[in-house]
C-alpha cells in the first residue's frame, strides 16, 4: 500500500512544507480505505530523530493512494 504524508517541518524561525510517499507493508486485501495512521506515526517519530536539535515535523496530512 502507498500512503502520501504532506508535512511541515519547522522550527522558532522559519517552516518547510514536504511530502512523500511511503510504501508500507499490508495483507494483500484490506476492508477499509482509512491509511494506517499508526505506521504513519512511526514514521515521523523516526523522521523526527534525524532532523536538528529545534525542528519538529507536523503532519497535516494523510491518504491512502
Amino acid at each position: 500500500m502507498k500512503v502520501l504524508v504532506n508535512y511541515v517541518v519547522q522550527d522558532a524561525k522559519e517552516h518547510s512544507h514536504h511530502s512523500e510517499i511511503l510504501e508500507i507493508d499490508s495483507p494483500p486485501y484490506s476492508y477499509s480505505s482509512d491509511p494506517p495512521v499508526h505506521t504513519v506515526i512511526k514514521w515521523v517519530d523516526e523522521k523526527q530523530n534525524t532532523l536538528p536539535e529545534g525542528q519538529k515535523i507536523v503532519i497535516m496530512s494523510i491518504y491512502k493512494i
